[in-house]
């Protein structure tokens, strides 16, 4: 008899679900959708700072070994862009895993991308500053750009209070 099964009765019947999504196991039992924008912010912040710690890393460590920061920014972003939106999706959102919204949270990442290779240019080259220098400086200036790009990408709908403190007629237009 399959595990999702019992017998009542004499009748073989399935048992509720039992699986339980990460936020209510942890007793939150809500979704993303509902946590306020502060809540939303510090786990953002605290994914971004992951991210942009392996992205300085990935970024010096090409510079030690000699590859130009150019090519150093596309690893970085081939490799920080995955991570990015899983620990997003799951951590920050705890929205389930997408390929529409990972495509979405790429198209957000690439867009800040020129920006990115533009501020090295300018600081790199253009000022002569070492790229271990540089790269905290670009990091830091994306910074708000990517919050931005990160809940438009993986929200369904970007809230900056709580839903249940939305009229229903405000709810109602849109799940339309």
């Amino acid at each position: 008899m399959p595990a999702s099964c019992q017998i009542v009765g004499g009748v073989l019947t399935r048992m509720p679900n039992q699986v339980l999504d990460t936020d209510k196991q942890a007793g939150q039992g809500r979704n993303a959708g509902e946590r306020p924008l502060l809540e939303r912010g510090w786990r953002y912040t605290l994914v971004g700072a992951v991210c942009a710690v392996a992205h300085n890393a990935i970024m010096i460590a090409a510079d030690q070994a000699g590859i130009h920061y150019l090519l150093g920014t596309v690893i970085s972003f081939l490799a920080v862009t995955p991570l990015g939106y899983l620990l997003h999706s799951r951590f920050t959102f705890a929205e389930p895993l997408r390929l529409k919204a990972f495509m979405r949270f790429v198209g957000g990442v690439a867009t800040a991308y020129p920006i990115s290779v533009a501020l090295m240019i300018v600081l790199c080259s253009g000022l002569g500053l070492p790229v271990v220098i540089a790269t905290p400086i670009a990091t830091v200036a994306l910074f708000v750009w990517n919050f931005a790009a990160a809940h438009w990408a993986i929200l369904p709908r970007f809230y900056l209070r709580s839903p249940t403190a939305i009229s229903p007629a405000a709810k109602h237009r849109n799940t339309e």
